[in-house]
């Protein structure tokens, strides 16, 4: 049951729509002021403290019939604002992704000729990948023949993509599945892990979906099962989570050294920073062509789904190692000032 504090007398100084309209105009000090932790609730102090204007009482009177002619003209205006407030922050959404989408079709920044090719920088990782696969392997790549279309080779074999590829790349880049680039892709359990009091954390989708790596409100499981599930899907600082279920596409670079365990809802991919710098795999990741490319492969309706097997499909663009840097630092200094 709610309390109320009764004002005695107020009558006879107040017209009671008066006080309404003044009581109202304090509503946000009052919220900020409550008391009480299982039934929060209004000090009688803070009514007593509170400083109001006291006209004559006629007056009063014609204050709160002019704020009955003009409550539909602010009514409106009050509409028109919330409107603004979204049209603002839609519209910075849409500024963050076109710049994104102009800095990986290569329009952010200057090319520099002298830069070693994105396509030595391909042969590195591959060499690296062979050596660590063995017999495993199986080579990937892309590219643009004589004809002007793009291929892909797989395994000896050689598909036009040309319909898949949605835009030209300056001379140096070159396209590339994410498969093809990283050093792993898994997913967290597929299996609810048995929550202890403390221990591990055990991250979900929840708590990435933020954009950050949140340990605030995370379940934990016991420190043997987290031993048991890190042989498949271990989480290290300067990987990179990707949520796959229900909201699906965000990434997380992980800037922590605590360690913890993942469920089925987070990806997480491993590469070597020393080809791809971890900042532009996160601003690629968060660029319209990913973006796009996670919404068409999104699979359900209630608990949608982005799989393993569409994700390593993921078309990416690789410029060279040296405008990844100046890249980074041009969408950093942009950001910066938006």
């Amino acid at each position: 049951m709610g309390s109320t504090f009764k004002i005695l007398g107020a009558s006879k100084y107040f017209n009671l729509q008066y006080l309404n309209i003044i009581l109202d105009f304090y509503k946000d000090v009052f919220r900020g002021n409550k008391i009480g932790a299982a039934i929060p609730h209004l000090n009688k102090n803070l009514f007593k403290s509170l400083i109001i204007g006291l006209p004559p009482i006629r007056e009063q009177e014609r204050i709160v019939e002019e704020i009955k002619r003009f409550s539909p003209v602010l009514a409106e205006y009050d509409k028109l604002e919330n409107q603004a407030t979204k049209l603002d922050s839609e519209i910075y959404d849409k500024l963050k992704k076109s710049i994104l989408q102009y800095a990986i079709q290569g329009k952010l920044v200057e090319q520099d000729e002298t830069d070693e090719p994105a396509s030595v920088l391909l042969e590195r990782i591959r060499a690296e990948k062979k050596a660590q696969l063995g017999k495993k392997y199986v080579e990937s790549y892309i590219y643009k023949g004589d004809d002007n279309c793009y291929y892909e080779h797989i395994g000896g074999k050689d598909v036009n993509i040309t319909e898949e590829i949605p835009f030209d790349l300056p001379n140096g880049w070159e396209w590339a599945r994410l498969k093809s680039i990283i050093n792993s892709l898994t997913d967290g359990t597929h299996s609810t892990p048995k929550y202890t009091t403390s221990g591990v954390p055990f991250i979900s989708v929840k708590d990435v979906s933020s954009g950050k790596l949140s340990f605030s409100n995370t379940k934990f499981i016991s420190i043997e099962e987290h031993t048991e599930l890190k042989k498949r899907c271990n989480p290290q600082r300067g990987d990179i989570l990707l949520t796959k279920v229900g909201t699906t596409g965000i990434p997380v670079l992980i800037d922590s050294d605590i360690e913890f365990s993942l469920f089925v809802s987070v990806a997480l991919i491993k590469f070597n920073a020393v080809n791809i710098l971890p900042e532009y795999f996160i601003y690629l990741l968060k660029s319209p062509l990913v973006q796009e490319q996670a919404a068409e492969n999104t699979r359900g309706v209630g608990n949608k789904n982005w799989v393993l097997s569409d994700i390593e499909k993921t078309l990416l663009v690789l410029p060279p190692l040296a405008e990844q840097k100046r890249i980074v630092d041009k969408i950093n200094e942009i950001f910066a000032k938006l």
